[in-house]
C-alpha cells in the first residue's frame, strides 16, 4: 500500500501599499524639497539678529511649511530607505545591504532634523522687539548646528547611494545610469554646499523612479 502526500504550499500575499510605499516615499521627499527651496527662510534667513527678525516677520507661513515638510520627511525618507533596502537585500551583497541600511538611516534622521534645526528656532518669534532679537541671536547659533546635520545627511546619503548602484549595476540596470548613481553618491559628500543636494535628490528621485517601474522585477 502507498500513502500519497500531499504538500500545500501558503504564498504570502504582498499588498500594492508595500510596493509603492518606497518610490512613491523617495518621489514625495523630493517634491517636498524643491517646495522648501522656495522659502526665502531656506535660502537666506539673514546673517544678524535684525535680519533674521524682520526675514521671520515677513515670511511666517514659510517657517510652518518647512517645518511640516520635515516631520513629513521623517516617513518619506524612512519609507523609501526600507524599500531601497528590502529590494537590495537579495541581490548586494552583505557589506552592500548593511551600508545601505546604516546610510539610509543616517539620511532619515539628519535630514529632517537639519530642517528642524533651521526652521523651529524661528516658528515662535515673540513679538517683542528685544526678545525676538535675543532669539534671533540664539537661531544663529541653531543655524549653525543645522548646517554640520545637513552634512552628516549628505554622508548617510553617500553611504546610502553608491553600494546601492553598484549592486544595481550587477543586477541589471544599464551600467551608464549605475555609474552616475555612483557619481551622485560622491557628490553627496558635498551637501554643505547646494551642488551635494542636488545629487542625492536627483539619485533617489531616479531611484524613486526605477523601484517604481520595476518592483515586480
Amino acid at each position: 500500500m502507498t500513502t500519497a502526500t500531499s504538500e500545500v504550499r501558503f504564498a504570502t500575499a504582498r499588498p500594492a501599499w508595500t510596493k509603492l510605499l518606497p518610490p512613491l516615499g523617495g518621489i514625495g521627499l523630493v517634491a517636498g524639497l524643491l517646495v522648501s527651496f522656495n522659502s526665502p527662510l531656506v535660502e537666506d534667513s539673514g546673517d544678524t539678529p535684525a535680519e533674521v527678525v524682520a526675514k521671520v516677520s515677513d515670511h511666517k507661513t514659510w517657517t510652518f511649511v518647512v517645518l511640516v515638510y520635515a516631520l513629513a520627511a521623517v516617513g518619506l525618507a524612512g519609507g523609501f530607505v526600507a524599500g531601497l533596502y528590502t529590494r537590495l537585500r537579495g541581490v548586494a551583497t552583505e557589506l552592500e545591504s548593511s551600508l545601505v541600511l546604516v546610510g539610509g538611516i543616517v539620511f532619515a534622521v539628519c535630514f529632517p532634523l537639519a530642517l528642524v534645526f533651521f526652521q523651529a528656532p524661528l516658528a515662535d518669534m515673540p513679538d517683542d522687539h528685544a526678545r525676538a532679537l535675543v532669539e534671533a541671536e540664539a537661531y544663529l547659533t541653531f543655524d549653525d548646528a543645522a548646517w554640520v546635520t545637513l552634512a552628516a545627511a549628505g554622508v548617510g546619503a553617500a553611504l546610502m547611494a553608491v553600494p546601492a548602484s553598484l549592486a544595481a549595476i550587477r543586477n541589471g540596470l544599464p551600467k551608464w545610469l549605475g555609474w552616475l548613481g555612483v557619481l551622485a553618491g560622491v557628490v553627496s559628500l558635498a551637501t554643505f554646499v547646494v551642488v551635494g543636494m542636488i545629487a542625492w535628490a536627483l539619485w533617489i528621485l531616479v531611484a524613486s523612479i526605477v523601484l517604481l517601474v520595476a518592483r515586480d522585477a
